[in-house]
């Protein structure tokens, strides 16, 4: 798959993804809840047949377009509005895919988003890790290096960062060209770069509807 391919399927799988994750089709990883998942979505990961990646993006802009707005900002990245099934308060989220040329083909990209207790920090990939795994991400803006111990979410396509990175992301990644990912899973590490240009436009656009609600 040539690099222009693969950032399509990127972004679309990203898009959809992020989708699922706020409207709760993936389920948080609740003790003991089953988390369904979409097989359609799922199988979209590196090696795939032309006919497969014609498949994943037609499954992904299903779900971009069922019930969610897609608005382009500044830099690439992406506001993503979707409706809750359930009747509650819409999921919001800024994302940005990562840069190909730089970039492991299991990961994605990078998922800013409106949670209970603020904005947060999602990493999603495209091959499902442990549920069980609690992976070191090291994270590179500029020279400034911050570790964090990541929880596996989302039937293991997402890892969410702890608090402290949301803090990072207000101040040191907004004057950062690209933000260096490098999540700690066996054999290999999984390794890429999310382009943070634009990220603080994105965060006033995100902040601006987490702190409506």
């Amino acid at each position: 798959m040539n690099d222009l391919a693969l950032a399509h399927v990127r972004s679309a799988l990203l898009m959809a993804l992020s989708v699922l994750l706020g409207t709760g089709l993936l389920m948080t990883t609740t003790p003991g809840r089953a988390e369904p998942v979409r097989p359609g979505i799922l199988n979209c990961g590196s090696g795939i047949s032309a006919e497969q990646r014609r498949r994943c993006d037609e499954e992904a802009f299903k779900q971009i377009e069922s019930g969610s707005q897609s608005t382009q900002l500044e830099g690439g990245w992406r506001l993503v509005k979707s409706k809750n099934p359930d009747g509650g308060d819409d999921a919001i989220s800024v994302m940005h895919v990562v840069d190909s040329a730089k970039s492991d083909t299991r990961l994605a990209g990078l998922s800013l988003q409106c949670g209970k207790g603020g904005i947060e920090i999602v990493l999603i990939v495209l091959e499902p890790l442990s549920r069980s795994a609690r992976p070191n991400v090291a994270l590179m803006a500029g020279e400034k290096r911050a570790e964090f111990q990541a929880s596996v979410i989302q039937g293991g396509v997402a890892l969410l960062l702890p608090a402290d990175a949301s803090k990072l992301a207000a101040s040191n990644w907004q004057t950062a060209n690209e933000l260096a990912v490098e999540i700690g899973t066996t054999p290999s590490a999984i390794r890429g770069a999310v382009p943070m240009a634009g990220l603080a436009t994105a965060l006033r656009y995100l902040s601006q509807y987490c702190y409506a609600r």
